[in-house]
């Protein structure tokens, strides 16, 4: 039979096998869980009820300690609140209606407290005595007062001599006010018993002698309110309603004499019941329990003390109960030093740990949460297992992610879920592998026209050239009929030997084409002078035309020659001719009818060779007609005219210029194959160029230098914004204007190639914006004014000032930089 039997089991078992594998993973679950559930839940429940019995002992003992604490805290500052009200009595006038006012002010306000308000004389017999029964209030004669019980008068012979501003307390006595009442002739003589405390203080003369004393009595009863049943629903401090265990409260002098206590009652306070003695009592010294809460609470400590057993004076079995004590204090002077007069006691006799036995909702949550995490660890376990195959599945697809390669998945078929995400994830391959694929196309295409784009420009400009021939001059850039007007023109004037009248508007290159002049003509290898006429005042223009002779002035130290001698047999360009002063024009129209100069200083005239060249971007018709410039010189000058066209008349030539400033700028900042996108140059195409060629090549320098790529697009391309490139020197070498700003600049961004007295006196340019000559000698010191107008001319020259104003009103102002194409 046993071996049938174990042949049976053994032939089932690989059917079971077969029957598990086929259930859906959610069976084998709830099959394989479900006793581990229950014999979680049995093992929880037996953990749960041994913890929540100790945790709730302990909160239990916390709760009473703090409860009797916040009670002997009402007590004290009670008790501080009538230490308050007399000391504010022996300050108040010593008069009868003055006592019966306070008693009667205060009878709602302490709720029947203040039961005495006595001042009693030490020097004659006027005192005062003011009782306060229920609503009556009532003064008592002098000579009766010794008829209340105890006498106010042995109180106040036992404390003694006390300093100012101290009070002493009595004991808790049992006052008898019936002779009194009876004088008076009022009230129930029964009804004048009460138990109270008096407290009382000194009061002094003007000349601090002692006066006498005033004392406030408190009825005990009244204190004691707080000791009402802490079960009741008036109470602040209520036991929680599962327990229904009435709790116990008492308070015990600092000798550890017990007064009262409270009841579960709404009551008033009771005595203690008919087992415990009427008067106050000391328990034996057996109770040691006992004796060492009074002895903590002598010494100011706070506690606890957990008992088990039948409790006395209660009809309750209950095995547990907890002790709570703290100390009563009393300030007895203004300092806070403060003596412990007595203490509270409060016993809680609760059956909360049974009452938590039948509420099952804080164990059943802890249950199931610890149930939850054992499932979880339970789940996962099995999952290692069943979710064996969905585990190679991501490990093919991490080692895809390692290897990058997008290979499809080649996995054994164990179950239709795995078979499903298989299949969607080399879906997902192969989608993949089409747009990397499409991705690189695009690149491709992206690049090819990338590079397209840029050899557009170059296409553009060879079409140019050949469509449009010109005359070669290297100097003047550009083809069509504009250009080509301007380099004829220059060719015919460079063949005759006249003098010659360039007008045209800034930035248009009226410098460059005065080279060009004076290199195409037969003075070419004489020197080609250049002044500007615009940024030097009239005697340093003069100086520099015709120049002086040692000793002509005070710092003429030296003979200078002149640009009009310097030039001879060569070319003298002055730019900016409109902006001669009538002395100066003067000059020049005999110098050019003459060809005659004359040096500063000398009386010897000296004849010239000289081809005059000027230049002006403003119409000198208008000048004339406002009396600013000469008409007689304007006619010498204009013998022959050339006007040099805006970029805005000869937009056919923005590809080329676009292209000559960008290799120029390209083999200045080491980025030769930078290119232009077709937005780009559509875009300089579209704009109105106010500033002509000159900004054209700021803004493809500007460009050149911002761009990061290879490829300048027209989110690069900035009109008039940023920093402008500025041209240094001569040599038509461009830098890019990082360290010099007009008015943001730092003192630590000086340009270089300034001599000392120049890089001392910019850092006040800077600041300031603007620079006189008298400035400029205080900055430097013992400076002559000669040299002084010699280091500003020269930093007007390198474009850092413009010069404004004429004679005394001139002023030299932080300008933007600028280039020399004219």
């Amino acid at each position: 039979m046993r071996i049938y039997k174990h042949e049976y089991f053994r032939f089932e078992l690989p059917h079971v096998r077969r029957a598990f594998q086929t259930w859906r993973l959610r069976t084998k679950l709830l099959i394989t869980l479900i006793p581990c559930v229950v014999i979680i839940l049995l093992l929880t429940g037996y953990i749960t009820t041994w913890f929540s019995n100790k945790f709730l002992n302990v909160a239990l003992k916390e709760n009473i300690r703090i409860q009797t604490v916040a009670m002997a805290s009402e007590f004290e500052v009670l008790l501080k609140q009538c230490r308050e009200d007399l000391m504010i009595m022996a300050q108040s006038p010593i008069e009868k209606r003055v006592y019966l006012d306070f008693l009667k002010s205060r009878k709602d306000i302490r709720k029947g407290l203040y039961k005495e308000l006595a001042y009693i004389s030490q020097q004659d017999k006027d005192h005062i005595f003011a009782l306060a029964f229920d609503n009556d209030i009532s003064l008592i004669p002098a000579e009766h007062i010794s008829l209340i019980s105890p006498n106010p008068f042995i109180f106040l012979n036992s404390i003694g001599r006390i300093k100012k501003d101290e009070v002493r307390t009595s004991n808790i006595i049992e006052a008898d006010y019936s002779l009194g009442a009876t004088v008076l002739g009022s009230g129930n003589k029964s009804a004048r018993i009460t138990r109270i405390i008096r407290l009382a203080t000194p009061c002094f003369n003007k000349d601090n002698s002692p006066k006498g004393f005033i004392v406030l009595s408190l009825d005990f009863d009244c204190l004691l309110k707080t000791l009402y049943t802490i079960n009741s629903p008036e109470s602040l401090m209520p036991s929680h309603t599962g327990t229904q265990r009435p709790r116990l409260a008492y308070i015990f002098d600092k000798n550890g004499l017990i007064l009262f206590y409270s009841e579960d009652t709404r009551d008033t306070v009771k005595k203690p019941p008919a087992d415990i003695p009427a008067t106050p009592f000391k328990p034996a010294f057996s109770h040691t329990n006992y004796w060492k809460m009074v002895k903590d609470v002598g010494n100011g400590k706070p506690g606890t003390i957990k008992m088990t057993g039948p409790v006395k004076y209660n009809n309750s079995s209950n095995d547990l109960h907890f002790y709570g004590y703290a100390p009563i204090r009393f300030n007895v002077a203004s300092n806070y030093n403060s003596i412990v007069i007595g203490g509270v006691v409060l016993r809680e006799m609760s059956n909360i740990t049974r009452w938590a036995g039948y509420k099952q909702i804080d164990v059943m949550l802890i249950m199931t949460l610890a149930t939850i995490i054992i499932i979880s660890t339970v789940i996962f376990i099995l999952s290692r297992i069943i979710t064996k195959p969905i585990l190679d599945l991501a490990s093919k697809v991490s080692q895809i992610e390692e290897t990058g390669k997008l290979e499809e998945i080649d996995l054994p078929d164990y179950d239709v879920e795995t078979i499903s995400l298989k299949n969607a994830i080399n879906k997902m391959i192969g989608a993949l592998r089409n747009q990397i694929k499409q991705i690189r196309i695009k690149d491709e295409m992206l690049e090819k026209e990338k590079q397209r784009e840029k050899a557009r420009l170059e296409e553009e400009v060879d079409a140019l050239k050949k469509r449009l021939q010109s005359h070669a001059i290297k100097e003047i850039v550009g083809v069509g009929t504009a250009i080509e007007t301007l380099k004829s023109n220059i060719i015919k004037t460079a063949s005759v030997d006249a003098d010659v009248l360039i007008v045209g508007e800034t930035g248009t290159g009226k410098q460059l084409t005065a080279e060009a002049i004076h290199r195409h003509s037969h003075r070419s290898q004489k020197p080609f002078i250049s002044i500007n006429c615009g940024a030097l005042d009239e005697n340093l223009l003069s100086d520099s035309l015709f120049g002086h002779v040692k000793g002509a002035f005070t710092e003429a130290r030296s003979n200078r020659k002149g640009a009009f001698l310097a030039a001879d047999g060569g070319t003298l360009f002055l730019d900016e001719i409109g902006s001669a002063s009538p002395k100066v024009q003067q000059s020049l129209l005999r110098a050019i009818s003459l060809r005659k100069i004359r040096h500063l200083g000398s009386d010897h005239e000296i004849d010239v060779n000289v081809r005059l060249i000027t230049a002006t971007n403003v119409d000198l018709k208008e000048l004339i007609e406002q009396g600013l410039f000469r008409k007689d010189l304007y006619y010498r000058l204009e013998v022959l005219t050339i006007n040099t066209p805006s970029l805005r008349d000869h937009k056919e030539n923005i590809p080329v210029l676009t292209d000559y400033f960008l290799k120029q700028s390209g083999r200045l900042m080491n980025k030769e194959d930078i290119g232009l996108s077709k937005e780009a140059l559509k875009k300089m195409k579209n704009y109105h160029w106010p500033g002509n060629v000159r900004e054209l090549m700021n803004c493809v320098t500007r460009s050149v230098a911002m761009v990061e790529g290879k490829l300048i697009h027209a989110d690069h391309i900035n009109f008039g914004g940023g920093e402008e490139p500025v041209k240094l020197s001569s040599n038509n070498i461009i830098y890019q204007k990082t360290d010099i700003k007009t008015k943001n600049l730092k003192n630590e961004q000086i340009p270089h190639g300034l001599n000392v007295r120049q890089t001392k006196a910019f850092p006040f340019i800077l600041q300031r914006g603007e620079i006189t000559r008298s400035q400029y000698q205080e900055i430097i010191g013992n400076l002559p004014s000669r040299t002084a107008i010699y280091d500003l001319y020269d930093l007007a020259n390198r474009g850092l000032l413009e010069k404004t104003g004429r004679g005394p009103a001139t002023r030299y102002c932080l300008a933007k930089l600028r280039d020399s194409a004219g």
